[in-house]
């Protein structure tokens, strides 16, 4: 049965009928050369040629076409055709030139660079992804070994060499370095796939992938890890800055390098970190009034990429002002650092030799990182703001009494003997605060904590230990120089000279030295302290005698005529005091508040105080309490105390109109009412800001007339006796 057809269902009919139309064509002049040959013979006497091999589709019984492959011989004067059925090896052989085909077209349009090679590697073929990644085209490397250094670093050669073994004998996969046609090293992953041909590896397929970016994304990662690790580490914050510039430049040149960082509030940016090969000084500048660089990238809050022909048109057109070291070469780039949005500084990179070695895409990578830096440099920071805050005083800036007491435990050894330590205390501390406010008092701590240091040696520990306490541990140091050291301070504060005058410091302290006779450091330090209790009472006198100067220094300073007032007041109120019987104690008061009754009209503005007209209601309120505030003043200094009352009652009025609390009559105290009769008379017949001077006349008649209101009516009578019997003796 051939092709499912008996042999008489063929037999008699014509091949032709059962053949593929198109496959007909072929046949007829197969057949016709077969007649001309016979025809030739006869005329010739020539055999037949054996006819050629041909393949033609025959329909079987079921309607398929096969494939068959007939050679056609003469028979005596028949044509014979020997045939076998061929479907199954074409259908092979289809399938092959398919494959081929599907390999060829998956070969040429992969994305990876691929590489065909012998079982000597070499190369047959390449893909055009290859040409794209190394730069070779197929004609200048077919037939060359893949191992010949064309696209091996030097070092690398062997490392090919070895792979390609391994690949014969199986799928490998391996990440290392290649090189460029024009020398570009570069990252990719190796694998391989052996072909087999009859059981053996005869051919191979090598694949490469850039693997660049994933490095470049890998190291980046790993960057921003070290940065965070750096950040929650124990290192300082100085050590942070160092960290990021090494991790940074495993990603981007960094040779020239800084951190800029901002502070508004005191309106200065400032470089906590910076390497350059040009600029060493990097000094804090304005962040308002500056237009450098730096401030226009924090200012704007976006990157700058800036080489130096941008540089000068921007500042050709005011935008920038000229600062720092630049060359024809040189570019700049700089990003933003920014906590929730926040821009806390700048972090730059620049070079001043290759104006192109950054670019759009080192911007991006820069800003990328930018962010981890910020969080990074702004978590330190706080940490070591906390740290500090921790141990140290937020006011002076020296040491807090914690740590000072945890140093004291530590030096507390024989190996630190001799150990001094001092004792200082503020005289009048809260005498500037209730005079001249709080924030006068802390400028007044913080002078006198830089006046310790600038005295002080490396090593030493200082401390503001309370309020107006201080302490000094003084590791290494005999008793003698502790005493020198003391001296040297005392000498310190004499030699002020800082205004205003009222922050001139004066101090009481005492020093004492452990050589080990102290079991414990409360025996220390009460002895250190036991001593500057001592000596502030010693120096109890001249601490009075230095606020007394210190007041009337700043009152002359303020009114020329308070130095001449305050002689004739005195003169004026001792008599009277004198004729109205009152002790020696009271007249020494009296002195007293003729000098100070107006002190305090120190914490009075100049602009009330010296106003040339009429006060307004508010004014003249804030005017009134300066009797109070002399008052607090007064009672804070124990030479002072015993006055502070009449400073606070020299403005009330006889018949109760007066202020602060509108006393009356002989509730007033007599030497407020001795200092308002005095006062008034002869601040009359002084020029001041709001008024003219009056003439003695004129001041006499105007006590006389307010005897009973506003003065006690029995002291003016007295007074104006006095005055009469001073002009007698003058006549005379």
């Amino acid at each position: 049965m051939w092709c499912g057809y008996e042999p008489e269902e063929l037999l008699g009919k014509s091949p032709f009928e059962f053949i593929h139309p198109d496959d007909k064509k072929k046949l007829f002049p197969i057949l016709k050369n077969y007649v001309n040959a016979k025809i030739k013979k006869l005329l010739t006497g020539k055999e037949l040629p054996t006819t050629k091999r041909i393949e033609f589709r025959f329909k079987d019984k079921e309607g398929n076409w096969r494939d068959f492959q007939s050679t056609g011989n003469t028979v005596g004067n028949q044509l014979l055709f020997i045939s076998r059925d061929i479907t199954e090896s074409k259908q092979t052989e289809e399938a092959l030139i398919k494959s081929q085909q599907e390999f060829a077209s998956l070969f040429k349009s992969s994305p990876d660079a691929l590489v065909y090679t012998d079982e000597k590697s070499n190369i047959l073929d390449i893909n055009p992804r290859f040409t794209e990644l190394f730069g070779y085209t197929l004609e200048e490397i077919k037939g060359r070994n893949i191992d010949d250094g064309m696209v091996h670093p030097p070092d690398k050669i062997d490392e090919g060499k070895r792979l390609t073994c391994e690949a014969l004998k199986g799928y490998f996969y391996y990440e290392t370095i290649r090189k460029k046609k024009d020398g570009t090293l570069f990252p990719v992953s190796i694998s391989a796939t052996p072909l087999v041909i009859d059981g053996q590896a005869k051919r191979e397929i090598g694949i490469y992938i850039d693997i660049t970016e994933r490095k470049q994304n890998e190291t980046m990662q790993k960057v921003l890890y070290n940065i965070s690790r750096a950040a929650n580490s124990p290192i300082s914050l100085k050590q942070l800055y160092k960290t990021i510039h090494k991790e940074l430049g495993t990603i981007i040149d960094t040779t020239n390098f800084y951190i800029a960082l901002v502070n508004e509030k005191e309106d200065k940016i400032y470089f906590p970190y910076h390497q350059d090969e040009m600029d060493d000084n990097f000094f804090i500048f304005s962040f308002s009034t500056s237009n450098t660089l730096t401030t226009y990238v924090i200012k704007t809050g976006k990157p700058l990429l800036n080489d130096n022909s941008q540089y000068e048109e921007m500042i050709n057109q005011g935008i920038l002002s000229p600062g720092g070291s630049t060359t024809p070469q040189s570019i700049w780039l700089g990003v933003p650092l920014k906590v929730e949005n926040k821009v806390i500084g700048a972090m730059v990179v620049q070079s001043y030799t290759n104006s192109n070695l950054y670019s759009k895409k080192d911007t991006k990578l820069l800003e990328f990182v930018s962010s981890q830096v910020a969080t990074a440099i702004e978590r330190k920071s706080s940490e070591e703001k906390i740290k500090h805050l921790s141990f140290h005083d937020s006011l002076t800036g020296l040491y807090n009494r914690a740590y000072f007491e945890e140093e004291l435990e530590r030096y507390n050894f024989s190996r630190y003997y001799p150990l001094g330590i001092v004792m200082l205390d503020v005289n009048g501390l809260k005498v500037i605060n209730d005079t001249f406010g709080h924030s006068e008092g802390d400028r007044l701590l913080q002078h006198l904590s830089q006046v310790l240091t600038s005295a002080s040696r490396q090593g030493d520990i200082l401390a503001r230990i309370g309020g107006d306490e201080f302490a000094i541990l003084l590791p290494s140091t005999t008793s003698e120089e502790a005493h020198n050291f003391c001296e040297r301070i005392k000498k310190a504060c004499q030699q002020d000279i800082i205004k205003p005058i009222y922050l001139r410091l004066n101090i009481s302290l005492g020093h004492t030295t452990q050589e080990g006779e102290y079991k414990d450091i409360n025996s220390f330090l009460k002895e250190a302290d036991r001593n500057m209790y001592q000596g502030k009472l010693f120096n109890g006198k001249s601490r009075e005698k230095h606020f007394l100067e210190v007041f009337r220094i700043i009152l002359a300073e303020r009114d020329p005529h308070t130095s001449d007032h305050a002689q004739r007041l005195q003169e004026l109120a001792l008599s009277l005091g004198k004729r109205v019987g009152l002790t020696e104690y009271q007249l020494g008061n009296l002195k007293l508040l003729a000098l100070l009754h107006d002190i305090g009209k120190i914490g009075i503005p100049d602009s009330i105080l010296f106003k040339t007209y009429i006060l307004t209601p508010s004014e003249w309120k804030k005017m009134r309490e300066h009797s109070r505030i002399g008052y607090r003043m007064a009672k804070n200094i124990p030479d002072f105390a015993p006055i502070a009352q009449e400073i606070l009652h020299h403005h009330e009025h006889w018949d109760g109109t007066g202020y602060p609390e509108g006393l009356k009559g002989e509730k007033i105290p007599l030497l407020s009412r001795i200092i308002s009769v005095v006062d008034a008379y002869d601040v009359m017949q002084s020029r001041r800001p709001y008024k003219g001077a009056v003439s003695k006349t004129e001041a006499l008649k105007e006590i006389k007339r307010c005897a009973g209101t506003q003065f006690d009516p029995q002291l003016v009578e007295i007074f104006l006796k006095i005055i009469k019997n001073n002009a007698s003796r003058e006549k005379k």
